[in-house]
């Protein structure tokens, strides 16, 4: 009851504008939701196109990730969106955009197959990227895991904090691809917190919300893997490459 109050009071005060036309009603609207672009599969070691995501078979990496699966270019309302949801603090938009690439899915299940199977196995869970606590504190929430809370919510998935991010790292908004690869070595570990079966009999779907040279989500995987975890998809509302 006092959610929906709650959410009430918010539709009134701040209505719901499609990002792109400024239509009342939602973050995207229908008309503009035929103009997303819809992100190529890639391998997430070598970046040339794959069949549904996987890595290739010649890019076999220990510590690698073993597919990826983004639903959107990132440009145009998506672009918008994910801003104004990381930056200005619309978190309320999540829901939608998540429920939107679940169906995305849905209507393309020849293509998103092999993720979807991952996805729902019973021995996979949902995590994400994590943010540093300081960082975290600062802007309030972290999209990258209210992100992977509502996608678990949507497919009725595990979800659960594996990871920590030890060390406070510049932005990777300016830096170039090597950069970016150094800024986030040696960043993140496994968090403390405990599971109720061995992480070593699970599989895992990372979340976060762009891919854009895979230097983040490559380290998370490298800690998730050296920990035991056997496989990890990313998963990535929107991909820059």
């Amino acid at each position: 009851m006092l959610e929906k109050l709650r959410d009430g009071v918010l539709e009134v005060a701040f209505p719901v504008v499609c990002v792109s036309c400024g239509t009342e009603g939602k973050y995207i609207c229908e008309k503009c939701e035929v103009f997303l672009g819809e992100a190529s599969f890639i391998c997430p070691i070598c970046l040339r196109a794959s069949f549904a995501g996987e890595r290739h078979l010649a890019c076999q990496h220990r510590h690698g990730l073993n597919g990826l699966a983004s639903i959107w270019e990132y440009e145009g309302a998506v672009q918008r969106l994910l801003h104004c949801i990381k930056y200005d603090g619309v978190v309320h938009a999540i829901e939608e955009i998540i429920e939107r690439a679940c169906g995305s899915m849905a209507l393309d299940q020849k293509r998103f197959c092999t993720f979807l199977s991952f996805l729902f196995s019973p021995d996979t869970l949902v995590t994400y990227v994590p943010m540093h606590s300081r960082k975290e504190k600062r802007r309030g929430f972290n999209q990258t895991e209210l992100l992977a809370n509502a996608l678990a919510k949507q497919t009725k998935s595990a979800v659960a904090c594996l990871l920590e991010k030890t060390k406070e790292t510049k932005p990777q908004v300016d830096l170039d691809k090597e950069e970016r690869l150094y800024n986030m070595k040696g960043s993140f570990a496994i968090s403390s917190g405990t599971l109720s079966v061995p992480i070593t009999t699970l599989s895992v779907v990372l979340v976060d919300d762009v891919w854009t040279t895979g230097a983040t989500m490559k380290e998370c995987c490298k800690i998730l893997k050296k920990a035991g975890i056997q496989e990890v998809w990313g998963f990535t509302l929107a991909r820059t490459v």
